[in-house]
Parts: structure tokens; C-alpha cells; sequence
């Protein structure tokens, strides 16, 4: 007799959930390597299912980048009311 595995638990998709997959993609293999067909290789999707979340490449890129600038954002504590803009500037640049 032969039994059928459980089904797998699948995470569904969102915008965050692909935009971080994607940055992680450019991160560990370059953004050249970022293709649709590659990004939802990573998330265990067809490639199709992607474009619910995001409309074509460049609005994936988009999102990549605002994704990127959040990080920053995040990374580098707001500046005092009183601190140089230069030298907020310069910490967020070394963020």
C-alpha cells in the first residue's frame, strides 16, 4: 500500500514577501541575475504568479529600490533637531 505525502504548506504570496525575495536575489547573485523566472523559482511559484504582486520587471525593480531605501531609512537613527545636516547626511550615507 502506498501512502501520499502530506500536502505541502504553502506561504502565500505578497508584495513585501516578493520584494524581499528579490532583494535577496540581487544581493546573493548580483541584480543582472534578478529575472521573473528566477525570483519565483526562489519563492517555489510559477513565474505567472508574480505579476499579481508586482505589474512588470521595472515596477519590480521599483520596489526593489524603495525596499533598499527602507532599509536605509530604517538602519540610521533620525537627526537631532540641533545636528549638522551634514552630518546626518554623512551617517546615512555610511549606512
Amino acid at each position: 500500500m502506498t501512502t501520499t505525502p502530506p500536502p505541502r504548506q504553502r506561504t502565500g504570496l505578497s508584495r513585501g514577501r516578493v520584494l524581499s525575495a528579490a532583494v535577496e536575489l540581487a544581493d546573493a547573485e548580483g541584480v543582472e541575475s534578478l529575472t521573473m523566472r528566477a525570483l519565483a523559482e526562489r519563492l517555489g511559484v510559477e513565474a505567472m504568479s508574480l505579476y499579481y504582486h508586482v505589474a512588470n520587471k521595472a515596477a519590480l525593480l521599483d520596489g526593489v529600490a524603495d525596499a533598499v531605501i527602507g532599509e536605509i531609512l530604517t538602519a540610521v537613527r533620525s537627526p537631532a533637531e540641533d545636528e549638522d545636516w551634514r552630518s546626518a547626511l554623512r551617517e546615512r550615507i555610511l549606512a
